[in-house]
C-alpha cells in the first residue's frame, strides 16, 4: 500500500533577536560626536579646509592653500558640499555638515558588510557582522570626523557585498565590485582599486571560486571600474594639466606615490601593533574560526583570507603609517569573526561579556562622576585634575545632551541583563557598551574635549590680549599679520576661528605669528614677543605673535 509523506518544511529556531534593535542601536552609534563641537586634529582642519576651496575652485581638483592636494577623496568633497548646501545653517553647522559625509559612507560600509554577512553565512549573521563592526574602537573616528577613511570603508563594504553574491546575482556583483573597486581608487590610489579586482582573479583559481559566474563578474566589475576610475584624471587633465601631470607622477598610486616617486617600506610591526586595538573584538573572533580550520572549503573563508592576504600585504609595506587605512581589511575580519560566533564557547563568551560589562561599566561610572567634578567641583582631586588637562573649559550644562545621556545609560543597564549568554549576546553588549561610552564622552564630556582639542580658545586668546591700537591697525590696513604658509595649524586656525586679516606673503609685516615645536626650537628672538599661547597640554606646538619693529 502506498502511503503519501508530505514534505517537510524547515524549522528555524526562535530566536529572541529584533531587527529594529539593531537600526535603533546603529542609529545611536552613528550620530554622538557629529554635532556641536570645532574642527579636532589629526585630520579635519586640513580636510575641512580642503572642502571650504573646493567652493571657489574646480570641484575635481582638491586645493590646500592654493596647492593641489591629493590626500581627500574629490567623492567625499563632493558629498561633503552637497551636505552643507542642503543643511548649513538651518539644520546643522558648517562643520556638523560636512560630517555627514562621514555617516553616509559609513552607513554604506555597514549596509555592505551586513548583507555580505547574510549572503556568505547566512540567516542573522549579517546583523553580526554589523554588531562587531560598530563594537570595533577603530571606527568610531572614521564614522563620525571630517575625513576621507569612510570612503575606503565603503568601498570594502560594498566590494564584500558583492563578492558574496557572485554564484547569485552575476550583473549586481559586477556593479558593487565596479562601485567599490571605483571608492578605493578615488580615496586610496589605483593601487587599492587593483587589489580589489586582483583578490577577485585569486579566488577564481580557487575550484569553488571557478565558474562562469565569477569570471563574467570579474569582468564586468573591471568594465565598470575602468572608466569610473578614469573620471578624475580626465577631469584634471580637463582643468589643470599641471595638476594632472602631479597627480600621476606623485599620487596615482596613493600612499605609494606616482610613476615618478613610487616608494614602499616595511610597516608590518606598526599595523600589527595598531590592529590590536583597532579591530577588537573582530580580531580575537575571526582567529577563533581560524582556528576551527576548514576554511578554504568554504567560499567566505577563501574571500577573507584572499582579501586579507592582498591587502594585509600592501598594508605591510605601505610607506605611510595611517592607521585609519586598517578599515580596509576590518570588514572581512568582521565576517570571520561571524563565522564562528554561534559556536564560541560558552567560557570564552561569558569573559567577553564579563570584560564588556567591566570596562563600559566603569568607563561609564568615570564619565558620569568626571561629568560632576568638572561642572560642581567634587570630588576635588578629579575636578583639579579636569581643569588642569582643560583649562579653558568653562561650566556648560546643555539639557539635551544631558537627557540624552541618562536615557542611554539605563538601557545598557537593561541590555546587560540578559541570562544564557552566548557569543551574539556577548558581541551585542559588547556593541551597546561601546556605544554608551561614545555617547557619554560625545554628550556629557563634549564641551571639556572640545575646549582642549580646539584651536578656538587660542585664537580668542591671542586676540583677547593684543592692544587695541595694534587691532585696530590690523583690521584698517596700516599694518598686516604674516603666517608662514607651511604653517598649516596657523593659517586655518586664524581663518576659522579669528577675525583679524593676515597673510601668507611676506611683504615687510610689521606683525609675524609664528608657530615652533618648543622641544626642538627656541622661541623667535628677532623682534618683541607681544603674545604666546598654545593648545592645553599640547607641549609640541606653540604659537608667539611678533612685533619685528619693536
Amino acid at each position: 500500500m502506498l502511503t503519501y509523506t508530505p514534505t517537510r518544511t524547515p524549522t528555524y529556531r526562535q530566536t529572541r533577536e529584533y531587527p529594529w534593535a539593531l537600526l535603533l542601536l546603529v542609529f545611536i552609534w552613528l550620530w554622538p560626536g557629529v554635532f556641536s563641537h570645532d574642527l579636532w586634529k589629526p585630520n579635519e582642519p586640513i580636510a575641512y579646509t580642503i572642502i571650504q576651496e573646493a567652493t571657489l575652485g574646480a570641484p575635481w581638483q582638491p586645493t590646500l592653500h592654493g596647492s593641489a592636494h591629493f590626500e581627500i577623496s574629490p567623492l567625499y568633497i563632493q558629498a561633503a558640499l552637497i551636505f552643507q548646501k542642503l543643511l548649513s545653517p538651518w539644520a546643522a553647522d558648517a562643520y556638523s555638515a560636512a560630517r555627514f559625509a562621514s555617516v553616509l559612507f559609513t552607513t554604506i560600509g555597514l549596509l555592505g558588510s551586513g548583507m555580505a554577512g547574510y549572503r556568505f553565512l547566512g540567516r542573522h549573521h549579517g546583523r553580526s557582522v554589523v554588531l562587531i563592526l560598530i563594537g570595533s574602537a577603530g571606527l568610531l573616528p572614521i564614522g563620525h570626523f571630517i575625513g576621507a577613511q569612510s570612503v575606503l570603508f565603503a568601498g570594502s563594504g560594498l566590494t564584500m557585498w558583492g563578492y558574496s553574491i557572485i554564484h547569485r546575482q552575476v550583473a549586481f556583483s559586477a556593479v558593487l565590485i565596479g562601485i567599490g573597486a571605483t571608492f578605493l581608487a578615488q580615496s586610496a590610489g589605483l593601487l587599492m582599486a587593483a587589489a580589489v579586482l586582483f583578490s577577485g582573479c585569486l579566488m577564481y583559481a580557487h575550484t569553488q571560486w571557478r565558474n562562469n559566474r565569477t569570471l563574467i563578474a570579474l569582468i564586468g566589475a573591471t568594465v565598470i571600474a575602468a572608466p569610473l576610475s578614469a573620471v578624475y584624471p580626465l577631469a584634471l587633465s580637463a582643468t589643470s594639466t599641471s595638476a594632472f601631470e602631479l597627480y600621476i607622477q606623485h599620487h596615482i598610486f596613493g600612499s605609494f606615490g606616482g610613476t615618478r616617486s613610487f616608494q614602499a617600506a616595511f610597516q608590518l610591526p606598526y599595523y600589527a601593533k595598531h590592529i590590536l586595538w583597532f579591530a577588537f573584538p573582530a580580531l580575537p573572533l575571526a582567529a577563533w574560526t581560524i582556528s576551527r580550520g576548514k576554511l578554504t572549503q568554504q567560499t567566505f573563508g577563501i574571500f577573507a583570507l584572499t582579501w586579507l592576504g592582498v591587502f594585509g600585504t600592501l598594508l605591510a609595506i605601505n610607506p605611510q603609517s595611517d592607521q585609519d587605512l586598517l578599515v580596509l581589511i576590518l570588514p572581512p575580519l568582521a565576517l570571520l569573526g561571524a563565522a564562528q560566533l554561534d559556536n564560541l564557547r560558552r567560557g570564552a563568551a561569558a569573559f567577553l561579556n564579563w570584560f564588556g560589562i567591566m570596562t563600559f561599566g566603569f568607563a561609564a561610572l568615570f564619565l558620569w562622576l568626571g561629568f560632576v567634578a568638572m561642572n560642581y567641583g567634587f570630588p576635588a582631586k578629579l575636578a583639579e585634575r579636569a581643569a588642569y588637562f582643560s583649562p579653558y573649559y568653562t561650566r556648560d550644562i546643555n539639557l539635551m545632551p544631558l537627557i540624552v545621556a541618562l536615557v542611554f545609560t539605563p538601557m545598557w543597564f537593561i541590555a546587560i541583563t540578559r541570562k544564557r549568554i552566548r557569543g551574539r549576546q556577548a558581541v551585542t553588549n559588547w556593541a551597546a557598551g561601546m556605544t554608551l561610552v561614545w555617547a557619554l564622552l560625545m554628550t556629557l564630556f563634549l564641551p571639556w574635549i572640545d575646549a582642549a582639542k580646539s584651536y578656538r580658545p587660542v585664537v580668542q586668546n591671542m586676540q583677547n590680549t593684543l592692544p587695541k591700537n595694534i587691532k585696530g591697525s590690523l583690521k584698517n590696513g596700516t599694518a598686516c599679520l604674516f603666517i608662514h604658509p607651511n604653517s598649516d595649524n596657523a593659517i586655518i586656525s586664524w581663518q576659522q576661528y579669528g577675525d583679524l586679516p593676515f597673510t601668507t606673503r611676506q611683504n615687510d609685516c610689521r606683525y609675524e605669528l609664528v608657530a615652533f615645536n618648543p622641544k626642538r626650537q627656541a622661541a623667535p628672538t628677532t623682534g618683541k614677543i607681544l603674545w604666546e599661547g598654545r593648545r592645553p597640554r599640547h607641549k609640541k606646538e606653540r604659537f608667539a605673535l611678533v612685533d619685528k619693529g619693536a
